[in-house]
C-alpha cells in the first residue's frame, strides 16, 4: 500500500542513498537537522532520565516509610532538595523529554511533511535541554535546589540560582521544541489534510504545545523573579531564609490545572492505536478532536500560581478541577464506541492496546482525584493528595508513551519492540501508578496513623515497580536495537501518513509526492478503495 504519487521502480532508486541512519556518531548527533536524529535525543534521555527518576523514587518513598524518617539522605535539607528534584524530574523533565521525542519522530511523518519546522531550532532545543538537565541535577547534589527548611549558606545560594538557570533552560528548550512542533501541524500539512482531517496524536501534541506555549513562559518569568531576589533583591518572593517561598513559586506547575498537560498526547495516542485494532474509522473523529482540545483548555494553570494570590478556594478553579473529568471520559467512551464496532483484527500485538487502555484509565484515575481535591468539605489541597493525582497523571502519560512506542517503533529506529517485554512494562507501570496514586490520595484523607504507615509502605513498592518498568523499557530498546529483526514498513495496517514510508525511514521521510489526502485516515481510504474496485471487478 502507497500513497505516494511515484512509480515503484522510481521509489526503489530514490529511496536508497538517503536511507535513515540511526546509528550516527556524536558529530552527526551535535550537528543534525533530520526529526527523527532530534527525536531520538529527547527518546534517549528521556528513558536514561525515566530510569534515574524511578530510583530516586525509591529513595524518597523509603525516607518517607518511618515518622522518624529512613535518614535515607542524611539530613532535613538533602530530604528537600531530593524530594524537589524526583517532583520535578518526573513532571518537568521525563515525560515532555519522552513526549517531545516520540512527537519530533512521529508528527512530521503523520501530517505528511519531510521534516519538521524549524530543525535547526529543533535541535538547539534538544541540545539545550540535554545542558539544562546536567546543570540542574548536578547543583541539586552540590546543596542546591528549591530552598531549605533549615536556612541556607552563601554557597547553597550559589547552586540553588544554578539549579533554577538549569530549570529555566529546561522549560525555555521544551518551549522552543513546541513552537517547533505547534508550526509543522499548523503549516506543513500535506494538501488536503485540512485541521479537521487533522490524525488525533498530531492534533493532541499542537494542543499540549499550545498549552506548554502559554505555561512556560509564566514559569520563566517566576524562576526570573526569584533569581533576582536571591542576587540582592528584597526577598519578597524567594526569601531562602529557612523558608519554603522558592519552591512554593514554582510548585503550580506540578499541580492541577498545569500538571493536566501532561496526560493530552495520551488521548492522541490511544486514537491512534484503537482504530488500528478496530480494523475501522472512529466514529466520532471530530468529537474526538474537541475532546482533546477542551483537555487542553483546563490544562492552562499559569494563572492559579497560589504564591501570589491563593486561588484553590475560588470558583474558576473549583470548575477546572471538577471540568477535567469531562474531556477523558468523553474520548474514552468514543474510543469504545469505536472497539465495539472492530473489523477484521490485524494482529496488534496486546501490549499496545493494554498500555494505551491502560494509559486512558489511569489518566481518568488522576483528573477523578483531581476533582476530589478541589471539592471543599474533602479539604485535601496540601495534603498527600496533591502527590496522589501527579503520580496517576504523570505515569498515565508514562504508559501512554510506551504504548507509543511499541506502536511506532519500527518508525522511531527501524526495529520491532518484543511484545511479551511490553506486557510486563505497561503493567509494572500501571501498577506503579496505581498504588503510589491511591496511597497518596488515601493519606490525603488522614483516616489514621496507622493507615498513613501502610499506605507509605504501599508507595515504596510502587515505586519499586516504576523501577522494573523503567529497566524493562530500557532493556527492550537495547535489546531489540542488537537483535536486527525487520519489522516491515507497515505492520499494524495503519491508517495514517506514517506508516506509507519504507522502514527504516529514509531523509526526507517520503519517496515522491503524496496523494491529495481526503479524511483523517489516507491509508484506509486506500484500502477501502482496492477492496471496492476488487468487489466491482468481480
Amino acid at each position: 500500500m502507497t500513497m505516494t504519487e511515484s512509480p515503484p521502480s522510481e521509489a526503489a532508486e530514490s529511496t536508497e542513498p538517503v536511507a535513515a541512519t540511526p546509528g550516527a556518531g556524536l558529530y552527526d548527533a551535535l550537528t543534525t537537522s533530520d526529526h527523527k536524529a532530534i527525536g531520538r535525543i529527547w527518546l534517549r534521555l528521556g528513558l536514561l532520565l525515566l530510569l534515574g527518576v524511578a530510583v530516586l523514587g525509591v529513595l524518597v518513598a523509603l525516607e518517607g516509610t518511618s515518622a522518624d524518617g529512613a535518614d535515607v539522605f542524611g539530613g532535613v535539607n538533602a530530604v528537600w532538595q531530593m524530594q524537589g528534584l524526583y517532583s520535578v524530574g518526573l513532571v518537568l523533565l521525563v515525560v515532555p523529554a519522552l513526549t517531545i521525542g516520540l512527537a519530533t519522530i512521529v508528527v512530521p511523518m503523520q501530517v505528511g511533511s519531510s521534516n519538521i519546522a524549524f530543525p535547526r531550532a529543533a535541535a538547539a532545543a534538544a541540545w539545550g535541554f540535554v545542558v539544562g538537565v546536567a546543570i540542574m541535577v548536578v547543583s541539586v547534589l552540590a546543596g542546591g535546589g528549591w530552598g531549605a527548611l533549615d536556612g541556607v549558606s552563601g554557597g547553597e545560594a550559589d547552586a540553588i540560582e544554578l539549579t533554577l538557570l538549569g530549570m529555566g533552560m529546561v522549560a525555555a528548550s521544551i518551549l522552543l521544541a513546541c513552537i517547533c512542533l505547534a508550526t509543522t501541524v499548523v503549516s506543513l500539512r500535506t494538501p488536503g489534510m485540512g485541521l479537521m482531517k487533522t490524525p488525533l496524536f498530531a492534533w493532541s501534541i499542537l494542543v499540549s504545545a499550545s498549552v506548554w506555549i502559554l505555561t512556560l513562559p509564566v514559569l520563566i518569568a517566576n524562576l526570573i523573579i526569584i533569581v533576582v531576589d536571591l542576587r540582592g533583591g528584597p526577598l519578597l518572593f524567594g526569601n531562602p531564609e529557612g523558608t519554603t517561598m522558592i519552591f512554593d513559586q514554582v510548585h503550580w506547575v506540578l499541580e492541577q490545572p498545569a500538571v493536566f498537560v501532561l496526560g493530552i498526547p495520551v488521548l492522541g495516542i490511544i486514537g491512534s492505536i484503537v482504530p488500528v485494532v478496530a480494523g475501522a474509522r472512529h466514529i466520532a473523529h471530530a468529537g474526538l478532536m474537541a475532546a482533546i482540545g477542551v483537555a487542553g483548555l483546563l490544562a492552562v494553570g499559569g494563572w492559579s500560581q497560589p504564591a501570589f494570590s491563593d486561588q484553590r478556594d475560588e470558583l474558576l478553579f473549583v470548575a477546572f478541577g471538577l471540568l477535567a473529568v469531562v474531556p477523558v471520559l468523553a474520548s474514552l467512551a468514543l474510543n469504545s464506541l469505536t472497539l465495539a464496532k472492530a473489523g477484521p483484527q490485524v494482529g496488534l500485538p496486546p501490549a499496545q492496546l493494554l498500555g494505551a487502555l491502560g494509559a486512558g484509565l489511569l489518566l481518568l484515575l488522576g483528573t477523578g482525584a483531581g476533582a476530589l481535591r478541589v471539592i471543599g468539605p474533602f479539604d485535601l489541597i496540601g495534603t498527600g493528595a496533591d502527590a496522589g493525582v501527579v503520580h496517576l497523571v504523570a505515569y498515565a502519560a508514562v504508559v501512554g508513551l510506551a504504548a507509543g512506542m511499541w506502536f511506532w517503533a519500527s518508525k522511531i529506529g527501524g526495529y520491532a519492540l518484543p511484545n511479551a517485554a511490553g506486557l510486563g512494562v505497561m503493567l509494572d507501570f500501571i501498577g506503579a501508578a496505581v498504588l503510589m496514586g491511591a496511597a497518596h490520595v488515601l493519606i490525603g484523607f488522614d483516616f489514621a496513623s496507622g493507615l498513613n504507615d501502610a499506605m507509605a509502605w504501599v508507595v515504596f513498592v510502587g515505586a519499586i515497580l516504576a523501577v522494573l518498568g523503567a529497566v524493562g523499557v530500557v532493556s527492550s530498546v537495547a535489546s531489540a536495537k542488537r537483535s536486527g529483526d525487520e519489522p516491515g514498513d507497515d505492520p499494524w495496517h495503519g491508517h495514517t501518513l506514517e506508516w506509507a514510508t519504507v522502514t527504516p525511514v529514509p531523509a526526507g521521510n517520503f519517496v515522491g509526492a503524496l496523494a491529495r489526502v481526503t479524511s483523517e485516515a489516507p491509508l484506509l481510504d486506500v484500502a477501502e478503495q482496492a477492496d471496492s474496485d476488487e468487489g466491482g471487478a468481480s
